[in-house]
């Protein structure tokens, strides 16, 4: 009892248990199919950061080659690019669903 001490004092013991308490509720709340969902959330999250972080280091990649920063014609220019254009649209519809859901 001793060695609680401190933690009672301090208000510390409080916090673990409601900690403790949480955690159980947690436990009660997961089932098999919660446990499938959030795994294939986890997933799909990891598999969008990895796909965004590979075009990102790809295009910084790139743009160090160019000996010059691009001119306003030559990022013109990149609009008539069709993969230019669907990753514009892929972000302006995210920007779009997010607008939806406010």
């Amino acid at each position: 009892m001793a060695r609680l001490q401190p933690l009672i004092d301090a208000g510390r013991l409080e916090n673990i248990v409601d900690l403790l308490s949480l955690l159980s509720d947690l436990v009660d709340l997961l089932d098999e199919a919660m446990v499938e969902k959030l795994s294939l959330l986890i997933e799909q999250a990891a598999a969008c950061s990895w796909e965004a972080a590979n075009a990102l280091r790809l295009a910084k990649a790139e743009v160090a080659a160019q000996h010059q920063p691009p001119s306003v014609f030559a990022l013109l220019k990149l609009l008539n690019d069709g993969d230019t254009r669907k990753g514009v649209a892929v972000v302006l519809k995210a920007l779009n669903v997010i607008g939806r859901q406010l």
